[in-house]
């Protein structure tokens, strides 16, 4: 027998819950019309994670997936699940066997997030790397979970921003300063100056 990976993402859901996480599969958002279906939806400290689950072989359809869950707005983190090594041990599994197959399968797994999508890179000059670990287990699994939270809750993507813009400005200031004729400018801008007494 072969399960939906709508009951992997139930019971990975269900896991996640058990170690502490706020965690609901297959959930069903309304925005605007639209429908965003993620299949594993966590709320941590008002940080929104999704979390996108497939069967091996499908890991181009999973970046598709996280890139426009960030896109839409769905999510802050995105994290690809590829179910590479879960075996169920019974023909007719229960709720049980599936986490129990959970518990000791191994995960291809990858993150996305809004910094990500931002397209930093055009002021940073920096090409962000698609972060990707093969083999993990369920143990690992949260870690590397929790890692990513902490790095995207910790990233600073303003300050980059603002040195970048100031580094234009600097550069154009000191450009145009050479050509300008500042008595002409005076006289342009009707500037007169000051008399004392």
């Amino acid at each position: 027998m072969s399960l939906r990976e709508e009951s992997f993402n139930v019971i990975l859901a269900e896991l996640l819950t058990e170690r502490g996480l706020k965690a609901l599969g297959e959930v069903i958002l309304r925005k605007r019309r639209r429908r965003p279906e993620p299949d594993v939806l966590i709320e941590l400290n008002g940080v929104r994670i999704v979390i996108e689950g497939k069967k091996p072989g499908m890991w181009e359809s999973l970046v598709k997936q996280c890139e426009k869950r960030l896109d839409d707005n769905v999510c802050d983190l995105c994290v690809m699940v590829e179910y590479a090594d879960v075996k169920l041990d019974t023909l007719m599994p229960s709720q049980l066997d599936v986490k129990n197959a959970l518990l000791r399968g191994k995960f291809n797994v990858g993150f996305l997030s809004y910094v990500d999508r931002v397209g930093l890179d055009k002021w940073l000059g920096i090409t962000r790397k698609l972060e990707k670990y093969a083999g993990v287990s369920f143990n690992d699994l949260l870690t590397y979970l929790m890692s990513a939270y902490s790095r995207v809750v910790k990233e600073d993507i303003i300050g980059p921003v603002i040195e970048r813009m100031s580094e234009v400005l600097d550069e154009f200031a000191e450009r145009v300063s050479t050509e300008v004729n500042v008595e002409r400018l005076k006289e342009v801008l009707e500037l007169k100056e000051r008399r004392e007494g």
